[in-house]
C-alpha cells in the first residue's frame, strides 16, 4: 500500500488526475449504453460523412463536435461513436489535469486535494459514460484559464490571443463558455495594479467585448439564426408571462397576482439545490471553509475561478427561468469553478484534524467509483433489438420506429423517427397502410401493449424484454410474412 502511494506521489497530482480520469472513464464506458444526445451526435456525424454540411444541418444545428467526430472517423477508420467517446475521455482527463495544474500553480499544497475532488465530485463525474459536448467545452475553458494564469505573470498580446482562442473553441462546443470572457475582464479589473488595469483588461477582453457587441447588434437586427440566436434569446418575457398565467389559474384567488414571482422564485431555487446536490459530500469542505472565515483569502488566491463561478451563475439562472428545468450536467462548469475552494476546505479540515485524512481519502475514492460503476439495469435488450433489426430488415421509411436507441444500434442513421410512445401516431400509421414493420420501445408504465396491438391490427414478431420492465416490440400488420 505504501509503495503504491509512493509511486502515485512520484507521478505528481496533475498527471495522476489525467490517468485517474482515463481509468474512471474506461470503467464508466465498459458497462453502459450510449445516451440519447450521443446518438444524435453520431447520427449527425454519419450524415456529415454521407452528405456533407447540409445533410448534417438537417440532423442538428450545433455541429462542431459531430464534425470533429466525423473527421476523426475518416482519419482513423474508427466509427464516429468510438471516436467521440475517445475524444470525450481525453477531454475529461485534460480538464482534470488542467484544473489541478491551475490550483497547484497558486497553492501547491492544495494540488493533491484538488486532484481528489475533481475525480470525485458527483456533478463532474457521473456523466462519464455519456457522449456530451460539455467535455470539450470544459477542457478548452480550463485550458484558457491555465493560459490566463501564465499570461498574468507575463502579459503580452500573443498570450492574450491564445487565451481568447481557447475560449472561442470552448464556445464551439457550448456557447455559454463565452460568459467566461466577462470573468477574465473582471479578474483583471479587480486584481491588476491600478496603473495596469485598463491595459490588461483591454488585452485580455477588449477584442471579445467588441465582438460581443457586434454579435448582440446582429441578433437584435435579426441577422442571426440557429442555436446561437436561440441561446441569446433564451429568456422571453412573453413566454414567461404565459407560463405564469397558467400557474395563476391553479392558485387560490389571493395568490394569483404573485404567480410570476412564485414561478421565478421556484425556478431560481433549482440552481442552489442542483449545485448542492451535485457537490454531494463535498459541500461540507465549503461549509468548513466559510466557518473558518477563509473564503476571502481563498478567493483572492483563486480569483479567476471565483469570477468564473460568478459569471456562469447568471447563465444557469436565465436557463432555469426560461425552462423551469436544470439538468445536472449543466452545472458542471460551475462545479469546476468551485473545486479550488473544495480543495482549500479539505486542506484546512484535514490540517486541523489530521486523523481524518485516511477517512476523507477513502470516502472520496469510494465516491469516485460510485460515480462510474452502474448499478442500474443495463439496456441490453435495446442493443439486441437493434442488432436483430439490422439483420432482418433494410433501412427504409416503410419501417415505423420510435426508438432512437434501437435505430442507433441497428446503425440506421437516416430512417425517420416517430414520436416515442405515441399510440395515436401508431394507429394513424396503421390506417395509412404504408409501413411493413413497427419497432416500438415501451416502458412498464405503458400498461399491457399486446391487447392494444391486436386491436389495431398488429401482431408481435419479436419481443426484447428488459430487466426493468421495459421492452422493445417488433410488430407487423396481421398476415405479413416477416422472416426471423
Amino acid at each position: 500500500m505504501n509503495a503504491a502511494l509512493q509511486r502515485l506521489r512520484s507521478l505528481g497530482p496533475a498527471p495522476a488526475a489525467f490517468f485517474g480520469s482515463l481509468l474512471l472513464s474506461a470503467i464508466a464506458l465498459a458497462t453502459n449504453t450510449l445516451n440519447r444526445d450521443g446518438m444524435l451526435y453520431v447520427r449527425t456525424a454519419e450524415a456529415y460523412l454521407a452528405g456533407g454540411l447540409e445533410a448534417a444541418r438537417e440532423s442538428f444545428d450545433w455541429l462542431f463536435l459531430p464534425i470533429l467526430m466525423a473527421w476523426g472517423s475518416r482519419l482513423t477508420g474508427l466509427g464516429p461513436e468510438a471516436v467521440g467517446q475517445l475524444f470525450n475521455a481525453l477531454f475529461m482527463a485534460g480538464t482534470c489535469a488542467l484544473l489541478v495544474s491551475c490550483v497547484g500553480r497558486r497553492q501547491p499544497e492544495l494540488a493533491w486535494w484538488a486532484c481528489l475532488a475533481v475525480l470525485s465530485v458527483i456533478g463532474i463525474n457521473e456523466y462519464r459514460h455519456e457522449l456530451l459536448r460539455e467535455y470539450g467545452c470544459w477542457f478548452f475553458a480550463l485550458l484558457a484559464f491555465r493560459l490566463a494564469l501564465d499570461w498574468d505573470a507575463r502579459p503580452g498580446w500573443l498570450g492574450a490571443l491564445a487565451v481568447q482562442a481557447a475560449l472561442l473553441v470552448a464556445a464551439l462546443f457550448r456557447s455559454e463558455a463565452l460568459v467566461l470572457f466577462a470573468a477574465l475582464a473582471a479578474w483583471q479589473a479587480a486584481s491588476a495594479a491600478p496603473g495596469q488595469r485598463l491595459r490588461r483588461v483591454a488585452m485580455i477582453a477588449g477584442l471579445p467585448a467588441l465582438s460581443g457587441l457586434a454579435l448582440l447588434w446582429a441578433w437584435s437586427a435579426g441577422l442571426l439564426d440557429g442555436r446561437l440566436a436561440m441561446d441569446l434569446g433564451r429568456f422571453s418575457l412573453e413566454r414567461f408571462d404565459a407560463k405564469a398565467a397558467v400557474l395563476a389559474s391553479t392558485l387560490v384567488n389571493w395568490a394569483e397576482g404573485n404567480a410570476g414571482f412564485i414561478l421565478l422564485a421556484g425556478s431560481l431555487a433549482l440552481v442552489p439545490f442542483e449545485l448542492v446536490q451535485k457537490l454531494g459530500p463535498f459541500v461540507l469542505p465549503l461549509i468548513f471553509l466559510m466557518h473558518a472565515r477563509a473564503v476571502r483569502s481563498s478567493a483572492s488566491r483563486h480569483a479567476l475561478f471565483a469570477w468564473g463561478f460568478a459569471a456562469h451563475l447568471p447563465v444557469l439562472c436565465v436557463f432555469v427561468a426560461d425552462l423551469q428545468f436544470l439538468a445536472g450536467r449543466y452545472v458542471g462548469l460551475s462545479l469546476l469553478m468551485l473545486v479550488p475552494f473544495v480543495a482549500a476546505g479539505l486542506f484546512r479540515f484535514t490540517g486541523r484534524w489530521p486523523g481524518t485524512r485516511l477517512a476523507v481519502v477513502t470516502v472520496a475514492v469510494l465516491l469516485a467509483l460510485a460515480n462510474v460503476v452502474s448499478t442500474g439495469e443495463p439496456r441490453h435488450h435495446v442493443v439486441e433489438a437493434g442488432r436483430w433489426l439490422a439483420a432482418n430488415a433494410e433501412e427504409s421509411d416503410t419501417v415505423y420506429i420510435d426508438s432512437r436507441r434501437v435505430a442507433h444500434y441497428a446503425r440506421w442513421y437516416f430512417v425517420p423517427l416517430a414520436p416515442p410512445g405515441a399510440r395515436a401516431a401508431v394507429e394513424r400509421a396503421v390506417r395509412g397502410g404504408r409501413h411493413t414493420l413497427y419497432v416500438l420501445e415501451v416502458s412498464d408504465s405503458d400498461g399491457p401493449v399486446e391487447p392494444w396491438l391486436d386491436g389495431v391490427g398488429l401482431e408481435v414478431v419479436r419481443r426484447f424484454a428488459g430487466g426493468n420492465g421495459g421492452a422493445v416490440i417488433v410488430a407487423a400488420p396481421v398476415g405479413t410474412d416477416v422472416s426471423d
